[in-house]
């Protein structure tokens, strides 16, 4: 790579670091998941670009070779399945069908979620644009929400008599036992007693249109990113009443609704006739912010897309990622180390089989835990005797932590979900 062509990359590099540092950036904003997709796409631009020039090279050579990411061995003439939807104008397309499995302690649901369906579509005039709209399900089963014991209190609003002179806040039920006429029932929770369903039915819409362009020798893409996302839990709507420390008061928010815009840059790292890596980074934002959310500066989505071509049919591949996501119930960002990791193989076109592994663990989780941190009653009517996140019983959220084994059918090309 020529001096020019690593001052550029820098430059860019340095701009998007500078956005993700703004003050009260310690914390990530919300990423929404920005979809390894997305990257994937691009990088299958890249390297049908690298081998498309490496095929010239070999037909006429030429006088410099100014990047060494493309292998000089002579051509190897392999389809590769990851290079397949985008590397030729016109139409292409991915429909997939998934059963899914949960993995670690997850209490209430050990056996299999429900499974979802994909539905991809990639269209563009030339090999140097690309348009990508998707649909894709996603279902996890997060840890410690149905398992542990926690914390309970009462919302001093909800408290006869005494709540108007207590003010905002909440006292821990312990001492409210005379009015209760005797220790308050479930104080604390025991949410392995209430076995409730945390299973998570994640919906998203992704719209992407990437470019292909040169920075000196070096093709690079550009990829302005819109993505929305929405969610059932434990079969309903998404909305929970959330307690929020900051103003000793309780809201009802969307635990995982969100839309967000990114501008993602793929550079290829490694082009040979069995490897393929490619470096995703770029800004991203939250469209609105709602519930416990606090700002929205942009911050830094990144992902390395990683390639092995064990046959003209099979992909080995592993991506790992430092998603920011930035959901309602949080007060602020969380870093989130995520990983894919898995294989594809076509195996009667245009038929072909996924399976991966998708995990990914919050490294500063909000109010310093997983999952319920502790529980305010908000209505002591009812939320004794029939507790309800949904209606009289706030959650103070913790991070989110989930991992989920997926194996897909489907027809088309295979495309990576957003994570």
């Amino acid at each position: 790579m020529n001096l020019k062509v690593a001052a550029a990359v820098a430059v860019y590099s340095v701009a998007v670091l500078a956005l993700a540092a703004r003050p009260g950036d310690a914390q990530a904003v919300e990423s929404a998941k920005v979809q390894n997709a997305v990257a994937g796409s691009a990088g299958s631009m890249l390297r049908k670009e690298l081998e498309d020039r490496k095929t010239a090279r070999a037909r006429t050579p030429a006088p410099l070779d100014l990047t060494a990411l493309a292998s000089p061995a002579p051509e190897q003439a392999t389809p590769r399945p990851g290079i397949q939807h985008p590397s030729v104008p016109g139409l292409s397309y991915t429909l997939d069908l998934s059963t899914q499995f949960p993995y670690g302690d997850t209490g209430y649901r050990r056996n299999s979620l429900p499974g979802g369906i994909d539905a991809v579509v990639f269209a563009g005039p030339d090999k140097y644009t690309r348009l990508q709209a998707g649909y894709y399900s996603v279902d996890e089963y997060p840890i410690g929400f149905d398992n542990g014991i926690v914390p309970s209190y009462v919302n001093n609003a909800a408290i006869p008599v005494l709540g108007p002179l207590l003010g905002p806040g909440r006292q821990p039920c312990q001492n409210l036992a005379g009015l209760f006429g005797g220790p308050p029932p479930n104080c604390p929770t025991n949410l392995n007693a209430q076995q409730s369903d945390a299973t998570t039915q994640d919906h998203a819409v992704v719209l992407s249109l990437s470019r292909m362009i040169y920075l000196g020798p070096l093709p690079v893409v550009l990829s302005p990113t819109y993505s929305a996302r929405w969610a059932n839990v434990g079969g309903g709507n998404d909305t929970f009443l959330a307690w929020d420390n900051s103003t000793l008061s309780y809201q009802a928010v969307h635990l995982r609704t969100i839309q967000t815009k990114s501008i993602l840059l793929t550079v290829p790292l490694m082009n040979t006739p069995r490897f393929f890596a490619a470096y995703t980074a770029g800004p991203q934002w939250v469209l609105n912010t709602s519930g416990l959310m606090r700002d929205n500066h942009p911050q830094l989505f990144q992902i390395a897309d990683l390639r092995y071509f064990a046959s003209s049919k099979t992909t080995i591949f592993f991506q790992p990622s430092l998603l920011q996501d930035y959901l309602p119930k949080d007060p602020y960002p969380e870093h989130i180390p995520t990983f894919i990791a898995g294989f594809s193989h076509t195996f009667a076109k245009p038929f072909f089989i996924q399976g991966f592994v998708a995990s990914g663990t919050p490294t500063n989780p909000p109010n310093g835990g997983l999952g319920v941190i502790d529980l305010t009653c908000v209505d002591v009517t009812t939320c004794n005797t029939a507790p309800n996140p949904r209606t009289n019983t706030a959650i103070r959220f913790g991070g989110y932590k989930a991992t989920t084994i997926i194996l897909q059918l489907g027809i088309g090309t295979p495309s990576v979900i957003p994570l």
